[in-house]
């Protein structure tokens, strides 16, 4: 076997052909491609990562608004309830006054009927004497 150098100079330059062919038509392409590609990918994650600085943030901001808002209602039920305590404390200082007053109301009425039966008492004893005193001087 031997050597044609016009057959490997024609070959060189045909393989140096389809390689300026490839490069134009295939590789330049191609790699343009994939660096739009790679852009996109990296654009994709810093999104991705700025998404998620700003979900980590937002769930903070909730967190502590959802704390300041369960303090702030507690401090409502508490209010509330004291206000109730004090309304209730009140209905019931009211009944107790009302009841010492009725009960004073009875027992002066009492101490009047009792004055009254009492004074009945004597009278109808007084008539019982004078009455069994003059069946006696009969």
């Amino acid at each position: 076997m031997t050597v044609q150098l016009p057959v490997l100079l024609w070959t060189a330059i045909c393989f140096l052909c389809l390689m300026l062919i490839l490069d134009r038509l295939l590789f330049r392409p191609l790699l343009a491609f994939m660096d739009k590609r790679e852009e996109r990918i990296r654009r994709a994650e810093e999104k991705k990562e700025a998404d998620g600085r700003t979900l980590s943030e937002a769930e903070a901001a909730l967190a502590l608004f959802r704390e300041q808002e369960a303090a702030h209602a507690a401090a409502l039920a508490e209010e509330a309830l004291a206000a109730a305590r004090r309304e209730a404390d009140g209905l019931v200082a009211d009944a107790c006054g009302r009841q010492k007053q009725t009960l004073e109301e009875y027992r002066s009425r009492l101490t009047g009927e009792s004055a009254d039966i009492a004074a009945q008492l004597e009278e109808d004893a007084e008539t019982l004497a004078k009455a069994y005193l003059s069946a006696l001087t009969r």
